[in-house]
């Protein structure tokens, strides 16, 4: 009976290592994505702010 005892531990030691690795790698990523969205915002505010325009869609002409 002992040796299970140790296994359940083992075995419990180990889900949560996974669990909490998980946990923390997905918040880390969404705190990544978070600061990249906003840094992104900003820089698209100031380019837009400089004038910064997209080419317009060239014309094309339509033979009926």
């Amino acid at each position: 009976m002992k040796i299970q005892k140790n296994w359940f531990l083992l075995l419990a030691v180990a889900v949560s290592a996974g669990v909490g690795a998980a946990v923390a790698s997905a918040w880390r990523r969404r705190q990544y994505l978070d600061a990249h969205h906003d840094q992104h915002a900003a820089d698209i505010k100031s380019w837009e702010n400089e004038g910064g325009n997209l080419a317009p869609a060239s014309a094309t002409s339509m033979h009926p």
